[in-house]
């Protein structure tokens, strides 16, 4: 048990270091850079490096201030890093957005025209050219559009398709599904979902590098690509998630059938049969 706490405790610190401090640390040295710097004097190497001599030669004599100094910059960066994730968390919710509708509405009509003009092209086409039509179509969004972002309507799809193929109602089915996944399908998911948080957060901290740029330009920069960037990687492991949520259901819905009772006819569930499961999973709600 003292090996296991105090494993859990290295990976702990390793991981607080790592996600929180070293990047918080290297956004308060920015910050202390811009404060001196400013927008006029950008790039001045020289401006930066006398300052940097002049602030260790104020600390120099000083231990007790300097080692102060040092606690509170970490105090600081943590608080930071905290910060970013709590600014990805806000980023996550925007990729998944449903309203309000004077926003999000001019965007579903854009991505729904898309699609149906995908859709058409892909059913009037030659025989030869229809696979990259419909690829095409399934770019833009594997269901009908309903949410602004290709994000939102990816994750989505996972619960339109479920329902589709076998009727079941997956916000219902998926907990009860949970529970009879192997440990490494699990962990799979798990992994997935990591991902787009990490995703997220690294948009976090492009927003806190563009309101650095109101200080000092170069930040703003970094801003944009830190923001750029982290949607890549979130429609990326959306995506990764989705696919992988819905494979456990197309793998594993027969076993959970089976064990409240329905046996799947072929190893299949039928739409029939993930009608009652929901009807049971929902218990009148």
């Amino acid at each position: 048990m003292n090996a296991f706490l105090s494993a859990l405790g290295t990976k702990f610190a390793e991981r607080w270091v790592g996600v929180l401090v070293l990047p918080g640390a290297l956004f308060t040295v920015l910050a202390v850079a811009a404060s001196v710097l400013g927008h006029r004097h950008a790039l001045d190497g020289h401006r930066l490096s006398h300052a940097a001599e002049d602030f260790a030669t104020r600390y120099d004599h000083r231990p007790v201030s300097a080692a102060l100094l040092a606690v509170v910059a970490m105090a600081a960066a943590t608080v930071i890093g905290l910060l970013a994730r709590g600014l990805g968390a806000v980023v996550e919710k925007v990729w998944v957005i449903t309203g309000p509708a004077w926003l999000a509405g001019p965007l579903v009509r854009w991505r729904h025209d898309r699609w149906t003009r995908a859709r058409a092209a892909a059913e009037h086409a030659p025989a030869d050219e229809r696979a990259a039509r419909v690829a095409i179509r399934n770019a833009v969004a594997l269901t009908e559009p309903v949410r602004p972002t290709w994000i939102g309507d990816r994750l989505r799809g996972v619960g339109v398709r479920v329902q589709g193929q076998y009727g079941l109602d997956f916000p219902f089915t998926w907990p009860r599904l949970w529970l009879l996944l192997p440990e490494a399908c699990r962990n799979d998911v798990i992994a997935a979902r990591e991902a787009m948080s990490g995703a997220s957060t690294q948009s976090g901290w492009g927003v806190l590098y563009l309101c650095l740029g109101t200080q000092w330009w170069p930040a703003a920069l970094a801003g944009v690509v830190l923001l750029l960037l982290g949607w890549r990687r979130g429609r990326a492991a959306a995506g990764n998630l989705a696919d992988l949520t819905e494979s456990a259901v197309d793998l594993y819905a027969a076993e959970l059938a089976r064990s409240l009772g329905e046996e799947p006819p072929s190893g299949t569930v039928t739409p029939a049969q993930g009608r009652r499961l929901s009807e049971r999973f929902r218990k009148g709600a």
